[in-house]
This record gives structure tokens, C-alpha cells and sequence, in this order.
């Protein structure tokens, strides 16, 4: 098992696709600063984890995990060996959970470097109160589910390419969307519609990136909910393992 997460860390440095989403979060950090420039400022509500484009870089990162496994070696050599099923969805899921972890560590500090170069473009010096550690581990667990459900995704399609890995996750969200929109009709609060927005809600880990205010007696952030912010996320990820290791434990290569 060792030896299977070596391998897995190690294919990660050798995928072009990780320099290429690396150089995706630098980007979208420089786009964040220019935009300060041109009269953008942020608040109360506004953190790293609340960035739409970051949310399909890390879509991208953790499908092409998956990805580079399908050019090469790697699943014919995991279905050959003893145990080495089990061992390479484990070690896959350490891979992408590490690479995650990496991504969001340089867009911090590079939001850190942003603010030190233009003056009001840290995110994270904007909103303090955005980065307590309960918001931090919640937002962590948001983007894990995120990677990981990409890579999940790329293991089920068999797809040899990361953008149309993240795309069909993409797709498959915005069509969960549209059934919701098509039950329950914006404006139309009824129970059912309470129901299901509630239950949506719970359901989709997203906690991490949810940012609610209230404003009496003053402005502040409502706390967040420790079960959908902590367990729901917790569960996916558990869920996606055993996908994973399902799919693996019947896959032919």
C-alpha cells in the first residue's frame, strides 16, 4: 500500500495536467487582483472557497488524476496484483486529496502575495472572519469532495481527458438544477418547495462555500451548520470511495 501511494504522489508531479491547473489557480489569482485594480473590492461574505473559477480548476485537477491512469499503466498493473484494486483506490484517493490540498495551499499564498502587491486584493486579509478554522476545515472538505468527485466521475466514464471528465460532473449539477427549478418554480414557497430546497441544502456538501448574513442588531456571519458543513462532506467522500473501489473490483483492463 506503501508503495501504491509513492507511485500515486509521484504520478501527479509527472502529469502536465497538475502544471496546467497549478498555472489555472495563478491566473485566476492575478485576475482577482487586476479586477481590484479596475474598482472590485471585497467583504464580509467573500473567501477563496466562494470562487466559481477555482471550483472547475479543482474539477479539472481531480479528473486528470484519473486521466493520466488511462493513458498508462497503471490499472492493468493494480488489477494484476494482490489486493492492488483496493490499493489503487486508495492511493488514488490520497493522490487527489494531496493535490487538493496543494492547490489550495499555493491559492493562498498567492492571495497573500496579491495583497502585498496591490493593496486591498487579499481575500483573505479582506474577510478574517471568512478564514476561522471551523470555515477553513469546512471549505477544505467542500473542495475535497469536489476533486474527488471529479476523479470518481473520470473512473466510471473511462474518459481520456479531464476537461470532458469535469464537464459531464458540470453538467450533471446543472441538470439537478433545472429539476429542482422545474418542481418548485422560483416565487412559488410552498411546503413541497421548502421541503426540497431543504433537503437539497442538506445533501449537497457545499456548506464550505456557503457565506449567510444577518443583520441585527449588526452585520455578521450566521455560524455554520457542523452537520452539513463537517459530516455531509465526511460521507461523500466515504461514498465515493467505495464507488470507487466498486467499480474497480469489477473493472476488466
Amino acid at each position: 500500500m506503501a508503495n501504491q501511494i509513492r507511485a500515486a504522489l509521484y504520478t501527479i508531479v509527472r502529469n502536465y495536467r497538475t502544471w496546467i491547473a497549478l498555472g489555472l489557480v495563478a491566473l485566476d489569482r492575478a485576475y482577482s487582483a487586476w479586477r481590484v485594480t479596475q474598482g472590485v473590492t471585497y467583504g464580509l461574505q467573500d473567501s477563496i472557497f466562494r470562487d466559481k473559477a477555482l471550483v472547475l480548476v479543482f474539477l479539472f485537477a481531480g479528473a486528470s488524476v484519473a486521466v493520466f491512469d488511462q493513458r498508462g499503466g497503471a490499472l492493468r498493473s493494480a488489477c494484476g496484483a494482490e489486493r492492488g484494486r483496493l490499493g489503487y483506490a486508495l492511493s488514488r484517493f490520497v493522490a487527489v486529496a494531496a493535490l487538493t490540498l496543494g492547490l489550495l495551499a499555493v491559492t493562498a499564498a498567492l492571495d497573500v502575495a496579491a495583497g502585498a502587491l496591490v493593496p486591498g486584493a487579499s481575500v483573505i486579509a479582506a474577510s478574517p472572519r471568512m478564514c476561522v478554522l471551523e470555515r477553513v476545515v469546512a471549505g477544505v472538505l467542500t473542495y475535497l469532495v469536489i476533486a474527488e468527485l471529479a476523479f470518481a466521475a473520470g473512473v466510471v466514464t473511462r474518459s481520456h481527458s479531464a476537461i470532458a471528465t469535469a464537464g459531464v460532473v458540470v453538467v450533471a449539477y446543472v441538470a439537478l438544477c433545472l429539476v429542482a427549478l422545474a418542481v418548485v418554480p422560483p416565487g412559488s414557497p410552498t411546503p413541497m418547495g421548502v421541503t426540497l430546497s431543504e433537503a437539497l441544502g442538506f445533501v449537497l456538501p457545499l456548506e464550505g462555500m456557503s457565506a449567510n448574513v444577518m443583520f441585527a442588531p449588526y452585520a455578521a456571519l450566521m455560524p455554520l451548520d457542523p452537520l452539513r458543513a463537517f459530516v455531509v462532506p465526511l460521507v461523500w467522500l466515504v461514498a465515493l470511495l467505495a464507488l470507487v473501489r466498486g467499480v474497480m473490483a469489477r473493472r476488466t483492463v
